[in-house]
């Protein structure tokens, strides 16, 4: 803990010095001349500076199609410009490729009755010392939704509850889906948390099904019907989001449902959604009472599935609970460890986690990560309806199985980087092309962000490579593995913020905000107020851009 407190007193000091005491402001002229004054002196010594390039880069995979990413002008909205002139300042001090207090093994923070996990942060990797980046694809949501509960009843979320990729993939970007498989694209740009670096971007993009062209799924409702679930936040949302669920299948699709609490039971065994009559009453029939025993639920709800199993359709097993299981197997592995096997034959879960107070969110996240599947997170049913209802084919049908991504940074020009966020997502560097370990899954149309920020050699031009992607996934439906590459230069580095494209904006201003919320050693001298000057400017694009800009500013007044 003594070297996360030098580290982060290090960095304000460094960070402080670097950005100096600029205030973000809006896309008016007058913000963009207070904006720039950090680094007009420099500029006027005769510095150089980057020529902004678009991107060119191309995912290349064979038998596939060539992907670019679409660069959009906007105007300078106030965040914090690349000063090319600058000295090189470390960002951390900490030890490269490390962890910020990251204990031995991650551990289950209990915070005002709330279970979360503390993963660490990510530090800065030498490139020389290891040039390769390896990682899970993860499209989770969970952490944000978290975060947007909290705040809107007047609370800070828990430090350990930010999962940045999962901030980050809340939202969705302008990736252009490819025919079949995934593809990979990519921009960069200024970095927010030290004005030297730049801020990489792979934006990752699924296939998209549409519902009427999808297989028929066999799903089985696991439902937690334990006294904790007796709240309006609880049993009311899980009630009502799977009726919408139901409601956006198709004729031959069928339902069951499981319930547990000190035991498990079956409570409809399965029936098909053109007897919603009898699906819904079973649904409104669910009692909540007694301790939560998840084990039984578990081996009860799955062991239905594989009774039922539909070899040629969507095998689903659907969890909806606040995650507090205290009879039987309670810790998050133990209960993984339960469905791994299901996983592998192709019955995936869904998790949904409701309520606040006493929410396990480490149960409902390892459970998904590990049973091939996807967590949500919902407070009240308009949030939970959304889920099912935009996201409905997303989470029946899976596209991509273990996909996971491997950056090789050239150090010619990359001097150091770090991912920023997917700590829990780590994959060792020999096993890339191990298709034993367990990755990431991703369902039709889903999206999934990285960004990486780097700290570039001297003398970097816009022709030199700074490192190539490799991403690799395998087909459900052949189960044969694919593997493409894309080749990432200096080209589509834009060297002011103003000349980046809105989505690009969009995953850095979520990712600063997600950073300052886990307390991040790299954003202790950014103020809230700033992210929000930065997320006001984009909120016409969408509601949900807008109350992201109103989430910052209820964080900035708790703060």
């Amino acid at each position: 803990m003594n070297q996360q407190k030098r580290a982060r007193s290090a960095v304000a000091i460094l960070l402080a010095l670097s950005l100096g005491a600029a205030a973000c402001g809006n896309s008016s002229d007058d913000a963009e001349s207070d904006f720039a004054s950090t680094t007009a002196q420099a500029r006027d010594d005769g510095a150089e500076t980057t020529e902004a390039m678009e991107d060119t880069s191309e995912f290349v995979i064979e038998g596939g199609e060539d992907e670019a990413m679409e660069q959009e002008s906007g105007e300078d909205s106030g965040l914090f410009e690349r000063d090319d002139s600058a000295e090189s300042i470390p960002a951390s001090p900490a030890v490269d490729g490390g962890l910020f207090d990251e204990p031995e093994e991650p551990e289950i923070d209990e915070t005002e009755d709330n279970f979360f996990r503390d993963y660490g942060i990510r530090d800065f990797v030498s490139t020389d010392r290891d040039p390769l980046s390896t990682f899970a694809l993860d499209v989770d949501t969970g952490s944000y939704s978290i975060a947007r509960t909290w705040l809107n009843n007047g609370d800070m979320p828990p430090r350990e509850s930010v999962r940045v990729e999962e901030y980050v993939n809340s939202f969705d970007y302008d990736y252009r889906a490819p025919r079949d498989g995934l593809t990979v694209v990519a921009d960069a740009g200024p970095s927010p948390f030290n004005t030297d670096n730049v801020i990489l971007r792979l934006g990752v993009s699924a296939e998209e099904v549409r519902n009427s062209q999808r297989p028929d799924a066999s799903l089985t409702f696991l439902i937690d019907t334990s006294g904790s679930m007796d709240r309006a936040d609880r049993m009311t949302v899980v009630k009502e989001s799977l009726k919408t669920l139901v409601n956006e299948l198709d004729g031959g699709d069928t339902v069951a449902i499981v319930t547990f609490a000190n035991g498990s039971r079956i409570v409809l065994e399965p029936t098909s959604v053109r007897d919603d009559e009898v699906i819904f009453a079973a649904i409104d029939s669910l009692p909540t009472e007694g301790g939560t025993n998840l084990e039984a639920g578990l081996e009860l709800a799955y062991g239905l599935a594989d009774d039922t199993f539909n070899r040629d359709g969507i095998n689903r097993v659907i969890l909806a609970s606040d995650g507090v299981a205290n009879v039987g197997i309670s810790d998050p592995d133990g209960l993984a460890r339960m469905i791994r096997d299901d996983a592998d034959r192709g019955i995936q879960l869904v998790t949904l986690g409701v309520g606040m107070g006493n929410t396990s969110d480490a149960v409902m996240e390892t459970l998904a990560d590990r049973g091939d599947g996807f967590y949500a997170y919902a407070n009240t049913v308009e949030e939970a309806e959304k889920i099912f209802t935009d996201d409905l084919v997303s989470i029946l049908l899976t596209v991509a199985i273990d996909g996971k991504i491997q950056v090789e940074f050239d150090p010619d020009t990359v001097a150091r980087y770090r991912l920023i966020g997917y700590e829990n997502r780590a994959v060792l560097d020999d096993d890339f092309r191990n298709d034993e370990v367990d990755a990431g899954e991703l369902g039709s149309g889903h999206q999934a962000t990285a960004l990486y920020e780097l700290e570039l050699q001297p003398g970097v031009q816009g022709s030199d490579v700074l490192g190539k992607t490799m991403m690799r996934w395998q087909d459900p439906e052949t189960d044969e593995v694919i593997e493409g590459s894309l080749t990432v230069d200096a080209s589509m580095i834009s060297d002011r913020w103003s000349q980046t494209s809105d989505d690009f904006r969009l995953a850095v201003v979520v990712a600063t905000f997600a950073e300052v919320m886990r307390e991040s050693p790299f954003a202790a001298d950014i103020e809230l107020s700033q992210i929000a000057i930065e997320a006001e400017a984009l909120q016409s694009r969408s509601g949900d851009i807008a109350e992201l800009a109103e989430l910052i500013r209820i964080a900035e007044q708790l703060r």
